[in-house]
């Protein structure tokens, strides 16, 4: 049958002169497996070229630590793309996807014991605390960068140290609100693509009006890489903090701006809030927009994929998606006093020294993040992943949906951790122990913003007084 169905892919493809996000997007509806829908790219010619067989074959083992995907079909062609590689070189390969905030741990105790993966996919700004067991690939990232049309800032920011490249961008996540058109216009808003709130406090007054219709605001303050941080510091600096000035030293988070901004949020948790976030992950809010219990969320466009992957019948979640794509739409996040923000970082990928086959590692990363792969794995992604550098940006999945159009502007006035700072070994080590992140959750606990912030900044100016 999984046969019948491929063949009849290849025909319609060929046909109807599919683009390869086209192809994705009908394997995905038809329920090919990964495998299956890259025979149909392969036999299309919509498959990136492949690197061709060395002379004298790598050989040995590699294995991968990724976090899981979003959008699952992307993590099956990532997980096929790889494969492909090591087949034709000799190389046997395999990935292990955990969940997002399990990825530093497993590399913690990879680097502690001296053996692990042998290439990790490292989140913003952690190659700032892992370089040393990371090998140098400066030719491979130059490379890289240079077909992308130079890396965005917000990419060299939170990936290369002192210069240096100890790993190699890929681009990253982004972040806009996600919210319920219907449950929007019903609260008051008229047009509501146009008039999303533009403010935190006009945010915080639609939410009371969303939870008193039993839809409320959903946000997770969980110890998690994606939303929770992805609200937080973005929402820090509309208020005018940030953890340390431009000098990298000195402390700015203990402002009187951002203790009533703070206050403002403590006070709408209750009125605004599903108040079950303090111990949501990442995948907490997407269940909840999709399961029709929340009305408007920070995310990425993995709640929008989902909703029309389960439309289109291809659903892999393992709850009921409710929603219809057709009622979501996004919007940049809301400002305040001192602007509007967003925190973005890039995801990269690193060969490590401890492993027993590097040189397979260093090539293994070197074909993946050609440009021609790149695109691929992008495109799989379906605009989840916006790129590393501008190349790439105009891309259909990035310009053919209007609800989407968000994502891929964020690149344009992202700020890393760290901000006004470096985004340098001090800030990574703020984000490892989610200092920002736990300064809301602490205030909205003890409805003190103020007691919150006086002693995150005390831990700040142990961190960066060093």
């Amino acid at each position: 049958m999984n046969d019948k169905r491929v063949n009849e892919l290849i025909s319609e493809a060929k046909r109807l002169k599919y683009s390869r996000r086209g192809i994705v997007k009908r394997a995905t509806a038809l329920g090919l497996s990964a495998a299956a829908m890259n025979k149909v790219l392969v036999s299309t010619g919509r498959a990136a070229t492949a690197k061709q067989t060395p002379a004298v074959q790598l050989g040995g083992q590699l294995s991968v630590l990724a976090g899981s995907y979003f959008v699952p079909e992307a993590q099956g062609f990532f997980d096929q793309q790889v494969k492909d590689w090591g087949s034709q070189n000799g190389v046997e390969v395999t990935t292990d996807f955990i969940n997002w905030p399990d990825i530093q741990t497993r590399i913690g105790a990879a680097v502690e014991g001296g053996a692990g993966p042998d290439v990790v996919e490292m989140r913003p700004p952690w190659p700032h605390l892992y370089y040393e067991n990371m090998i140098p690939v400066d030719d491979i990232a130059n490379a890289a960068g240079e077909a992308l049309g130079g890396y965005y800032d917000w990419a060299v920011g939170t990936v290369a140290v002192d210069e240096k490249w100890y790993s190699v961008p890929v681009g990253s996540s982004a972040t806009a609100m996600a919210y319920r058109l219907s449950y929007v216009e019903e609260a008051g808003i008229a047009d509501p693509k146009a008039n999303f709130p533009k403010t935190w406090e006009e945010y915080f007054a639609l939410g009371a009006t969303l939870k008193e219709a039993g839809k409320p605001l959903g946000q997770a303050f969980g110890h998690s890489p994606g939303d929770p941080p992805g609200f937080a510091y973005p929402y820090m600096w509309s208020y005018g903090a940030m953890e340390v000035e431009e000098d990298g030293t000195t402390v700015a988070f203990n402002k009187p701006e951002f203790i009533e901004g703070l206050q403002k949020l403590v006070e709408a948790w209750s009125t605004s809030f599903d108040e079950t976030g303090l111990s949501w992950d990442d995948s907490a809010n997407n269940r909840g927009f999709l399961s029709d219990q929340i009305g408007a969320t920070i995310n990425g466009s993995s709640i929008y994929l989902a909703a029309v992957a389960a439309k289109e019948g291809a659903s892999t979640t393992d709850y009921e998606v409710i929603v219809d794509p057709a009622d979501i739409w996004h919007s940049p996040l809301p400002g305040g006093p001192a602007g509007q923000f967003v925190q973005l970082g890039s995801w990269s990928y690193a060969a490590m020294n401890y492993s027993e086959n590097q040189e397979a590692a260093v090539e293994l990363l070197k074909w993946w993040t050609s440009i021609e792969q790149q695109q691929a794995w992008l495109e799989a992604q379906q605009g989840y992943i916006i790129p590393a550098g501008p190349a790439l940006s105009e891309l259909e999945i990035y310009t053919s949906n209007p609800a989407l159009t968000p994502y891929i502007k964020v690149a344009d006035f992202a700020r890393n951790v760290g901000y006004a700072g470096p985004s340098n070994q001090k800030a990574a080590q703020v984000a490892a122990e989610y200092i920002v992140v736990d300064t809301f959750a602490n205030a909205i606990q003890s409805g003190d913003a103020a007691q919150a912030i006086e002693e995150a900044a005390r831990l700040l100016e142990r961190i960066y007084s060093r």
